[in-house]
């Protein structure tokens, strides 16, 4: 057994606990593109339906404790534990994980899993699973940068990025991003528009969906390749790209 590192949640390692990953019990799980594969009577392959998405993707960890401990420190640990996975943050939304082995992205998850504890010769060992978006985001990409009119952002990633947008102004307002025209109604100070989730909300967290007029209610990215920024009206606009990868 190999226990080096550990993962970061709710703003505290594992390593604050005590706790190590078991490395050589542990493994990176990946995306899979999601199918519904049909066999049809006299034909050799199976139909391929298409779900046009990627499924969450289930992380186990298996921790261990640095050192012996006693019969008496398992109860308050199993509390800590949970303490540490369920408490002081809002569950109903996916959560930044970061993981030692992997310092150059974060996930964004939520647990799903703790197994019981288990103690053998004075050491605890435990599980616990995290239900992940199929992506990794890079480390840095969830700060905001500011936009002008024409600003190019450049993404050489092999996947377009769903941003959340600041939008700030009074009254009606707009942006062109690679020639498609975002307007904005009613503005009375900060507008937030996530890409990912496709909500908007304002400062106080109330949702404001007809504060948008998109085409299509499609929501604005950043494809691959060059982003273009044209006129920016009656608003400044900052961006969090949020640089992702499939896991």
């Amino acid at each position: 057994m190999t226990a080096i590192g550990g993962i970061t949640w709710n703003g505290q390692n594992s390593a604050d606990l005590g706790l190590a990953i078991t490395y050589d019990s542990s493994q990176l799980a990946g995306g899979l593109f999601s199918s519904t594969l049909t066999q049809i009577g006299g034909q050799s392959a199976a139909v391929i339906q298409s779900n046009n998405r990627f499924d969450n993707v289930s992380q186990v960890f298996n921790f261990t404790t640095y050192r012996p401990i006693q019969q008496a420190d398992i109860a308050p640990l199993h509390r800590a534990v949970q303490d540490w996975l369920f408490s002081g943050m809002d569950l109903s939304q996916y959560q930044i994980l970061a993981f030692d082995g992997y310092p150059d992205y974060y996930w964004r998850a939520v647990p799903s899993a703790l197994t019981p504890f288990t103690m053998n010769k004075g050491v605890i060992t435990f599980s616990v699973t995290f239900s992940c978006l199929p992506y990794a985001y890079e480390t840095g990409s969830d700060k905001y940068q500011p936009v002008g009119t024409g600003s190019v952002i450049n993404n050489p990633r092999l996947y377009s990025a769903l941003p959340l947008w600041h939008v700030k102004g009074t009254g009606n307002g707009s942006f062109v991003l690679n020639g498609t025209t975002y307007n904005f109604l009613g503005l009375n100070g900060d507008l937030y528009v996530d890409s990912e989730t496709e909500e908007v909300y304002d400062a106080a967290n109330n949702y404001q969906p007809s504060m948008v007029q998109f085409d299509n209610y499609a929501f604005p990215v950043l494809d691959t390749g060059k982003n273009t920024f044209g006129t920016l009206t009656n608003i400044t606009l900052e961006v969090m790209p949020r640089w992702r990868t499939l896991l």
